[in-house]
């Protein structure tokens, strides 16, 4: 990750509308996509960026500066997110960039550093970022939350609409999007794994006028989910070819997923395919034929049906914090205490940690107490088994993580039955 030179002073503070210049000089050559670097262009963002120091509160931007020369720059990003039930505060780093030419001298690790540090003093359980680099942060402790799954698949694939639901559905507009920010907070107030919207983020989707939404509505008027689109080209010849792109699908439940679904079914006329991206590990199992349109063969006797992805990675920052401030947290009945090994990557020293499990409930124990499974793995692990990102059986029999003892019931205790996704812009 490189060394600096000690000679020179460092320093990390908030950016303020002086920075703008050095501020889009890093930006705009740290992500090349989409970026023309005309002076359109650098006007678009600085005034995008502009309007974000001035009016946004949950989202602060941070520069590190060495001997007064801004060298990198980031977005720290407090969330509400729902852990096992409950909305409770995380932290996200967005656009962590690095000047081009002060790479590999240790900035992104400093700047890492004060973003964890950030997160402790504002509450944040968890750490969440959108990895640019999997490996690197890998390295300083982070795991998978769940992963996203993108199915291509024939518009006319999807569950007809019953007659009874269309009297429930709505073409929503765009004076109604305050109404479905509400429901999408209602939603990830019920689904672990889920983070309210940013103010950056509703910013864009408000002034996103592509953007289509069918709305389901109760008998009283109230929204109960919808589904966000727009259409896209599926031919540079032919204008008659279209696939609809689902970017959000929001439900209070399954018959209301399904009517919307039979929604997007009705503009198979339009859209002869349709892109959809969910968190559910099941989703194949509610369409009739899911075979994706790539009609790929994989040996012996698979089809596909789509392809998965990781995204969101995280730490738990203080792992007695964790299960403490989690403890109403469900769990099958059970008694154990399981020991929990790791190497805290950025503290750089071994940490253990002891949790009993008994009436339904966690909660830590002195490190004295006798543990009746053992399990050593990385930090990164240790917040996707306690998050429920992965199943422990499952990464003892791969080799990720070795357990001695009654691994076998803690895995059955940390099972759960969501796992973790969101599919937030950060």
């Amino acid at each position: 990750m490189g060394m600096e030179n000690p000679c020179q002073t460092r320093k990390i503070r908030p950016l303020a509308e002086a920075d703008i210049e050095a501020y889009l000089d890093i930006y705009l050559n740290s992500y090349p996509a989409y970026k023309t670097l005309d002076a359109e262009c650098r006007q678009y963002y600085r005034e995008k960026h502009l309007l974000e120091l001035r009016e946004d509160r949950l989202v602060k931007t941070v520069g590190l500066f060495e001997d007064g020369v801004l060298i990198a720059t980031m977005k720290l990003i407090l969330f509400s997110m729902n852990y096992f039930g409950r909305m409770q505060p995380a932290c996200g780093l967005m656009a962590l960039e690095v000047h081009p030419l002060h790479k590999k001298q240790g900035a992104a690790l400093e700047m890492v550093r004060y973003f964890e540090d950030y997160a402790r003093e504002n509450g944040a359980l968890l750490t969440l970022l959108l990895p640019f680099r999997i490996g690197f942060y890998r390295r300083m402790g982070y795991g998978f939350a769940g992963k996203l799954y993108e199915y291509h698949l024939p518009t006319a694939v999807l569950p007809a609409p019953e007659h009874e639901t269309r009297k429930h559905l709505r073409l929503m507009q765009p004076e109604d999007f305050d109404e479905a920010l509400a429901c999408y907070n209602r939603f990830a107030a019920k689904n672990h794994g889920m983070a309210e919207k940013h103010e950056e983020e509703v910013r864009g989707a408000r002034s996103d006028i592509q953007v289509r939404r069918i709305g389901y509505y109760d008998d009283g008027g109230m929204s109960l989910g919808y589904a966000a689109f727009r259409f896209e080209s599926a031919s540079e010849t032919n204008y008659t070819q279209n696939r609809i792109s689902v970017e959000e699908l929001v439900y209070e439940d399954g018959a209301v997923l399904r009517a919307l679904l039979g929604a997007l079914k009705l503009q198979e006329d339009l859209a002869q395919t349709v892109v959809l991206r969910t968190g559910e590990e099941d989703f194949h199992h509610l369409l009739h034929d899911p075979q994706d349109v790539s009609k790929r063969y994989i040996d012996f006797g698979f089809l596909q049906t789509n392809v998965s992805a990781v995204g969101t990675m995280f730490k738990i920052i203080d792992v007695r914090d964790f299960v403490e401030k989690t403890a109403y947290r469900q769990f099958p009945a059970g008694t154990l205490t399981a020991e929990f090994r790791y190497y805290d990557e950025m503290g750089r020293r071994d940490d253990c940690v002891r949790i009993r499990f008994a009436d339904g409930c966690w909660a830590i124990v002195k490190d004295g107490a006798a543990a009746d499974v053992a399990v050593t793995c990385g930090q990164g692990d240790l917040a996707s088994l306690l998050m429920g990102s992965c199943e422990l059986e499952g990464m003892v029999r791969l080799g990720a993580v070795s357990a001695y003892g009654k691994a076998q019931e803690l895995s059955r205790l940390l099972h759960c039955s969501q796992k973790p996704w969101l599919n937030s812009d950060y």
